[in-house]
């Protein structure tokens, strides 16, 4: 058993708390342990939160299970993810690892539907739309960065809440939408590109960060690449791409630089985060050096020097509840 989706919060840490079996083992037989909604047996507790963007879950589940001498994981699906993104459930795990889409195109029953003929994007000719964050999470997940909870945001993640929460894009360090214009930073911007199954070279701009240790100068992936608005003037870049949109001014106001930023590092609140392009499809998820960039993330993210670092470099983005 992979996952739990639509469990609610509670429901969740109870499954993880109580021992399961396989159903109906044969007479006289020893039950044997059904899978978990986590994997790994490593020291660091690593939640990973799911939603709204199709993948094939076992190749990239695998990922994962690669790491398991380092890293404990579990898996939970939106809206119950949401309990989790407040200080309710911290103590459940040292850094969240997010691969969702939620409050774009993720349908929690707070969104409406609308036509969306001749999009790429929405095959099916219905694209969904205002998914705001729900009340007790826009108090919650404030409190949770004050704490000083490592994140690390991967791939479609950067799509999460851009319509309805400005300050959640603040925390990631950019925003994509590849079936809507876009409005960030009070500039508006056309629907971004994706470019599927794209061969890159990426380049390490840091060698110094542990995030990127043991990636050399570069290493070669084919993964999809975006053309959206990236906020180099808030973040610290550790990977650039070299793939350049043949049009970027498509996706992207003309006031606006294009970025071929690949991943990068900064603060939230009191929190570190991270955040990486890449990660689409197994191709990337059976890259090396993927795997290696994800798992020093992972490690990053959750160490004492991040935390400590977030600390002194607080970037205040949500207003506090006294203001």
């Amino acid at each position: 058993m992979r996952t739990l989706p639509g469990f609610a919060a509670v429901a969740v840490v109870a499954a993880l708390s109580a021992p399961l079996v396989a159903q109906n083992p044969a007479p006289g037989a020893t039950p044997a342990p059904r899978r978990m909604v986590q994997g790994g047996s490593g020291p660091i507790r690593m939640l990973l939160i799911t939603k709204a963007h199709p993948y094939e879950r076992e190749p990239y589940y695998q990922m994962f299970d690669s790491m398991g001498a380092d890293i404990t994981w579990m898996h939970v699906d939106h809206p119950a993810a949401e309990a989790f993104m407040t200080p309710k459930y911290a103590n459940r795990y040292d850094v969240a690892f997010f691969y969702d889409m939620n409050g774009a195109q993720a349908d929690l029953g707070r969104s409406k539907r609308e036509p969306a003929p001749d999009n790429p994007f929405y095959p099916n000719g219905t694209k969904i739309v205002v998914n705001p964050p729900s009340a007790e999470l826009q108090r919650g997940y404030p409190e949770l960065l004050r704490m000083g909870k490592g994140m690390v945001f991967t791939h479609h993640s950067l799509a999460s809440w851009i319509h309805s929460w400005p300050e959640y894009v603040e925390v990631m360090g950019g925003a994509c939408d590849w079936g809507n214009s876009i409005t960030t930073r009070g500039v508006q911007h056309p629907q971004s590109g994706f470019f599927p199954m794209t061969p890159q070279r990426i380049t390490v701009v840091d060698k110094t960060h542990p995030i990127t240790q043991g990636l050399g100068d570069s290493f070669d992936i084919i993964d999809e690449s975006y053309s959206c608005p990236y906020y180099e003037d808030s973040v610290h870049p550790l990977l650039r791409t070299d793939f350049k949109p043949a049009d970027h001014n498509r996706n992207l106001s003309p006031n606006w630089k294009y970025s071929n930023l690949a991943a990068w590092v900064k603060t939230a609140e009191n929190s570190p985060v991270a955040y990486i392009q890449m990660g689409h499809g197994p191709a990337a998820w059976a890259n090396e050096s993927y795997r290696k960039l994800v798992l020093n993330a992972i490690k990053w993210a959750a160490s004492p020097e991040a935390l400590a670092w977030a600390k002194a470099n607080p970037k205040r983005i949500f207003k506090s509840a006294t203001n």
